[in-house]
């Protein structure tokens, strides 16, 4: 039973560096594309970006008189 602990350790170690490859190897294939870059559309501005005036007053704590 003791034998197979070497085995298993090296499993071990080979399956979590593939699956780190693995990983390194899509987020550079995510770099590549324009996935998460800015969005530059005029029609829909970022949220940031607007200008008008809140419909609804801020919410105050407490009773108002």
């Amino acid at each position: 039973m003791t034998g197979l602990v070497p085995i298993t350790g090296i499993a071990a170690i080979v399956a979590t560096v593939s699956m780190v490859f693995a990983m390194l190897y899509l987020v550079w294939l995510s770099m590549g594309d324009g996935t998460h870059a800015p969005n530059l559309d005029d029609d829909r501005p970022a949220f940031a970006d607007r200008n008008d005036e809140e419909e609804q007053p801020e919410v105050t704590d407490g009773s108002s008189v």
